[in-house]
């Protein structure tokens, strides 16, 4: 009985997880509300979950702020470049269904943007929690999120699904939006940390983990 009320026992621990994620999450709503900022607050989002899977965790909005700050440059820039693939493919693939093409070339061309689309989200799943563990230039971070997406496609495509899962939920509950995202990257931190580890490995040294 004793052990049950203890705080550092296993449930206690990881009510402990979902409490921050709870703060953490609004933390990173309010910060992405300038839209500029999302790559900064989701970096910062990163950071912090990837620490509790680690139990490395520190003070949320401690964590959060100077995460926010060190690596505002950098999101920023990857969080643009991000957006102007995800444009550039959406106008295509408006033009697609638009512009008056035979039936078999508009698939065939509609298959194509469909295909470098996933690969895209697939990629661009990695760019930031890449930027919370590890310091690298703007263009290895793009590099290597291409190559662990789909060198790891299983894994890219469960985290895909647990995204789009509490992205339904969010969805549908609204008000509680802000949580589920990042109880998403929560969940999903788990599976980037085995990813990162099994390269970490393979490389018999890290590139320089972002420290708080």
């Amino acid at each position: 009985m004793n052990q049950l009320f203890n705080p550092e026992n296993r449930f206690w621990s990881f009510m402990n997880k979902i409490t921050d994620v709870f703060f953490i999450g609004i933390l990173w709503f309010l910060f992405s509300i300038p839209v500029i900022t999302i790559g900064a607050a989701t970096t910062s989002l990163y950071q912090f979950t990837l620490k509790q899977t680690d139990d490395e965790e520190g003070y949320v909005w401690k964590s959060f702020i100077k995460a926010f700050g060190r690596n505002f440059r950098q999101a920023t820039a990857l969080w643009l470049i991000l957006l102007a693939v995800g444009g550039f493919l959406a106008a295509d693939m408006w033009a697609c269904m638009q512009i008056t093409i035979p039936g078999p070339v508009r698939l065939l061309c509609f298959g194509v943007l469909l295909c470098l689309s996933l690969v895209y989200v697939l990629t661009a799943q990695y760019v930031f929690p890449i930027l919370s563990r590890f310091y690298l230039p703007v263009k290895t971070i793009l590099s290597h999120s291409f190559i662990m997406a789909m060198g790891n496609l299983y894994v890219s495509v469960t985290m895909l699904v647990i995204h789009l899962l509490f992205g339904v939920l969010a969805y549908h509950i609204t008000v509680l939006f802000p949580v589920f995202m990042a109880l998403s990257a929560f969940v999903n931190s788990y599976f980037f940390r085995n990813v990162f580890g099994r390269y970490q490995e393979e490389d018999g040294q890290d590139s320089g983990p972002a420290e708080e």
